[in-house]
């Protein structure tokens, strides 16, 4: 799937009472049209407008932090194309994830390359939210599943290599995030060595560790753990 970064359409409950920005937040994502998205501004209303997606609405839809509170949490919320009660495995959430944030660090390089450093600095910050909550459920939440189903201990097999580079990527992250708008900054040399390290790092996740978890689970089980993660943080 291709994944562009728009303008957003910000719906902002902030202002109404729990029920009804609830309320509101459900009819603008019925409103959407498959591969249409909008961003849920809330004041502390979003867990329960997941609860509620979850349970009448699952597998039409993909829930993406941008900034999480308190006092305000930023939630990207977009329609699948996909039929109502589909489950959803690990692989096709994760592997999704991956080109929406790919999609956010290029449009932040983009910005930057065309002299709109303030939005380059917004757009990256995204990324890294984005990023750096990935990796959290991706160590707690999905590490733990493959390696009980496997037997592996976390410091051997693909999730202790995995949790290294993690370590890796949240260093270059920090330092990209610092510089990138300042345009005298060297950020392109720590560019290149940060998608060295995240392509690959992405590869073995997509052929090996998600497909690898769904077999392991079973599409019950890694449908559970799809829920689980779309919670993280929330």
């Amino acid at each position: 799937m291709t994944h562009l970064v728009t303008a957003e359409r910000a719906l902002d409950v902030r202002s109404l009472s729990a029920s009804a920005g609830t309320a509101e937040a459900l009819s603008r994502f019925d409103s959407l049209s498959s591969g249409e998205r909008f961003v849920l501004v809330s004041g502390g209303t979003a867990a329960e407008v997941l609860r509620r997606l979850q349970a009448e609405r699952p597998g039409l839809f993909e829930w993406s932090p941008l900034a999480s509170g308190p006092p305000v949490w930023r939630i990207e919320i977009a329609r699948r194309e996909a039929s109502s009660g589909g489950l959803r495995g690990v692989n096709d959430a994760l592997s999704w994830d991956h080109d929406r944030l790919d999609a956010l660090e290029d449009a932040a390089f983009r910005a930057r390359a065309a002299g709109d450093l303030q939005s380059a600095y917004d757009l990256y910050a995204e990324f890294a939210v984005g990023l750096q909550r990935h990796i959290g459920f991706e160590e707690e939440l999905l590490f733990p599943a493959f390696e009980a189903g496997t037997g592996m201990p976390p410091t051997v097999g693909p999730t202790s290599v995995m949790r290294a580079e993690h370590r890796e990527i949240r260093q270059l992250l920090d330092e990209i995030a610092a510089c990138i708008g300042d345009a005298a900054a060297p950020v392109e040399r720590l560019r290149a060595h940060f998608h060295a390290v995240l392509g690959d790092h992405n590869l073995k996740e997509e052929h090996v560790l998600y497909p690898g978890t769904d077999d392991l689970l079973g599409s019950e089980e890694a449908d559970r753990l799809v829920r689980q993660i779309q919670r993280y943080g929330s």
